[in-house]
């Protein structure tokens, strides 16, 4: 492998990794700013509320889990509740606090595990270690979209 093909994979890998936290942090900050009633608000009218995004995001962030090799999914209950059936459907979401906890939780665990991992897992140029990074940056996209829907709550 070429030096400047190992340098752009180590790159565009930092570069995925730190808008991944960049948006966690964003995320977490306007969590930290919204009390638990402006999280059961709708973001608009009979529309999502800001709990079921954050669930989604959770279930969204949970599937990177096993994607990355780091072990099962910590809250696999949040896939069916968040990302199988659409808000409004009559499901039974977790209390406020704890799905506020998760969100910390699971991406303290998931930046703990990326900052252990060699750089060469990151720069890896397999289809698989190819594949991973493109599902991390649609996780980014993901989480960018649903922080803008959030922020309405303020």
């Amino acid at each position: 492998m070429k030096t400047a093909e190992r340098f752009e994979g180590k790159v565009e890998s930092q570069l995925i990794f730190h808008a991944w936290l960049l948006q966690n942090r964003k995320i977490s900050d306007l969590i930290n700013r919204l009390s638990n009633d402006d999280l059961r608000k709708d973001v608009v009218t009979g529309r999502n509320s800001g709990l079921y995004l954050l669930g989604h995001l959770i279930a969204s962030n949970d599937m990177l889990m096993p994607l990355f090799g780091f072990g099962g999914k910590m809250y696999p209950e949040y896939e069916k509740i968040f990302l199988c059936t659409p808000d409004k459907c009559s499901q039974k979401f977790p209390p406020t606090d704890l799905v506020r906890k998760h969100w910390f939780a699971l991406n303290e665990e998931l930046r703990t595990r990326f900052a252990a991992m060699e750089q060469k897992e990151w720069i890896c140029h397999s289809e698989q270690a190819a594949e991973r990074l493109k599902i991390m940056l649609n996780v980014v996209n993901h989480q960018c979209y649903h922080l803008g829907q959030l922020a309405f709550l303020l």
